[in-house]
């Protein structure tokens, strides 16, 4: 098979066992876990506050990434309909800088049709290789094809922030890694990430939550 058929499988099982959790009880742990993992992966002094939850609508404030100067504020109702706000820390407050902002109302291609139509997942899901695992890890989290960088007040060209994201808990996991600070473990993150994934879709396992926030 075509790697490029395989990839867009992967790309698609991929987000369904990591990023796709479906009942509000599973979306509450997941964010809880989430900005736990935050303060040993960003090397920040706290934890951040719970998410607040309310009729399957979430909030939350993510300001651990202090080191950065900014503080993520985001509001989710479904993982296709959600905002992440960008703040900056200028003369101690926060000022919105920009709104990641996903509205599932309006049309958007439909990738998972058309793989499904095809219905080659079986095929895909045995005969990919690790460099197919890499090339989709890069794309999803570590280098988003459609990306921005800020260049003002923060110039650091290793941010990539995906701009193409309209999964609510995929957008919020590549900014764990690309708003760590320090390249070396964002080194050990993107082999650890690829090393989770290509196991457990190997050996057909589910991944918990606390493997991937580990």
């Amino acid at each position: 098979m075509d790697s490029e058929i395989i990839q867009a499988y992967l790309w698609q099982e991929i987000i369904r066992m990591g990023f796709s959790p479906s009942s509000d009880k599973d979306k509450k742990s997941w964010l809880i876990q989430y900005g736990r993992s935050l303060k040993d992966f960003w090397e920040v002094a706290n934890y951040p506050k719970p998410p607040t939850a309310d009729n399957g609508n979430f909030k939350g404030s993510l300001d651990g990434a202090s080191n950065l100067g900014l503080m993520l504020e985001y509001s989710i109702s479904q993982s296709s309909k959600f905002a992440v706000e960008f703040l900056y820390n200028l003369k101690n407050q926060f000022e919105l800088m920009w709104v990641h902002d996903v509205d599932d109302q309006y049309f958007n291609f439909p990738n998972t049709l058309f793989l499904t139509e095809h219905n080659k997942r079986k095929i895909a899901l045995r005969e990919f290789k690790q460099n197919d695992i890499e090339s989709v890890i890069d794309g999803l989290l570590c280098h988003p094809v459609v990306h921005q960088h800020i260049e003002s007040p923060i110039d650091t060209h290793e941010i990539r922030i995906g701009s193409g994201i309209d999964n609510a808990f995929l957008f919020l996991f590549q900014l764990r890694y690309q708003l760590c600070p320090f390249p070396e473990k964002r080194t050990l993150e993107r082999d650890r990430l690829i090393n989770l994934f290509q196991n457990a879709i190997a050996k057909k396992d589910k991944i918990a939550i606390n493997q991937l926030m580990a």
